[in-house]
Parts: structure tokens; C-alpha cells; sequence
């Protein structure tokens, strides 16, 4: 019987690590495939998605605004300017209200930090572990969440298609900021950073969504 030199050995376990890593490899590419397959859009560049039946959409974020905090006469200021900037627009436009976990482990280990160190103030201890336990109750039951609100601007696809619908977003945002709120056109990242809390929810407190190159396209097959 013939003996196998290790040297033909370590050249065999080398050839199966690199067969198997290509393999890897390859379904690796065609869950990114199956997953491009299922997104609506197709890239995201100069602030503008493109989806895959040929729509620009800019996106505009709108910070949420206390109107609580604001007299009679400032509320209907504020409504009314809303109003008349959202019934100004001819043509369609869609609100997202999306909601987002917080990761509130670091806020927590501060808390405790903070109880331990207070010894001669019990008063103060019991205040503040009784609002730890409160804390951690909405951590528990999963409800701490914020909510970001966004409005999405949609257009067709054709000449200068790409500065008209930024030049709506620009004038919409202009207008809703004339009425007190705090409006942003986005960028590419933050674009981004809004699909990834839309198709992974559970993980978008956790997890930071990836950077970008200066484009990014998504694969797509005819």
C-alpha cells in the first residue's frame, strides 16, 4: 500500500478550504441577489432613490415638534402653515412615521453607576433606583422606542428629473421650516439608515446600517 506524503496532504486540505470558501462564496452572492430581487429600488445617489419602475423619490426628515409646549394662537399659526404648505403640493406625496428601538444598556449601566456612588443621600438612592426599575421596565417590554417621521417625495423619471424632485423637496422643506419645524432634505447615508430600520427592525438599535461608497446599487436581473 502506498503511503501519502504530507506535503500532498497539506496541498489537498489547502484546495478543499479554497472550494469551500468559493461556495460560501457563492451562495453569499445569490441571497444578495434574492434580496435585491425583493427591494423596490434599485440605487440610491444624490439623495434621490430610484426605484425599479423608474421613480425618483427625495426624502424629507421632520423632527417631531411639542405642541403642547405652544399657546393657542401658535398652534393654529402652526397648523394652518402645515396645512397650507402639504395642500400646496400637486403631486403625490406619502408621511412615514417609523419607529425605532433604543438601545438604552449604556443609559442603564450609567444609572447604576450613579446609585452606587450615592451613600449618604437615601432619599436620593431610592429616587433614583426606583426610576431604574421603571427604565428597565420599558427596555423589558420593549417600549422604548422612538419615532422618526419622514415625508417621501416621488417623480417620474425623465429630464432633469433628478433637480426637480430635489428642488420640490428643497421648497417643501422651505415651507414646513416657515412654519417652525425642524426640516432636513436627506443625504445618501441617511437615506440609507431609514431602509435599514424599514427592513430590519429588530436589529436597527443595535446595529448601525453600512456606509456608503460614492453609489450604491443594488443587483438586479432581467
Amino acid at each position: 500500500m502506498g503511503v501519502i506524503s504530507l506535503p500532498f496532504l497539506g496541498r489537498f486540505r489547502a484546495k478543499k478550504k479554497d472550494t469551500e470558501e468559493q461556495a460560501a462564496d457563492v451562495q453569499q452572492e445569490l441571497r444578495q441577489q434574492m434580496v435585491s430581487q425583493w427591494l423596490p429600488f434599485k440605487d440610491i445617489h444624490n439623495s434621490v432613490i430610484e426605484r425599479k419602475d423608474g421613480t425618483l423619490v427625495a426624502v424629507l426628515r421632520v423632527m417631531p415638534y411639542n405642541l403642547n409646549l405652544a399657546s393657542d394662537n401658535e398652534k393654529r399659526r402652526i397648523i394652518g402653515a402645515v396645512h397650507e404648505a402639504l395642500n400646496g403640493q400637486q403631486e403625490p406625496f406619502q408621511i412615514l412615521c417609523l419607529p425605532r428601538p433604543v438601545d438604552l444598556d449604556a443609559y442603564l449601566q450609567n444609572l447604576e453607576s450613579m446609585a452606587q456612588e450615592i451613600i449618604a443621600n437615601l432619599p436620593r438612592k431610592r429616587l433614583l433606583q426606583n426610576y431604574l426599575r421603571y427604565v428597565g421596565s420599558l427596555v423589558a417590554g420593549g417600549q422604548a422606542m422612538e419615532r422618526r417621521y419622514y415625508v417621501l417625495l416621488p417623480h417620474r423619471k425623465g429630464n432633469d428629473a433628478f433637480e426637480e424632485v430635489l428642488q420640490r423637496a428643497h421648497e417643501l422643506a422651505s415651507s414646513l421650516q416657515r412654519a417652525g419645524l425642524r426640516v432636513s432634505v436627506c443625504d445618501d447615508q441617511e437615506i440609507i439608515d431609514l431602509i435599514f430600520c424599514f427592513t430590519h427592525p429588530a436589529q436597527a438599535a443595535f446595529e448601525r446600517p453600512p456606509g456608503i461608497e460614492p453609489t450604491i446599487t443594488t443587483v438586479t436581473t432581467n
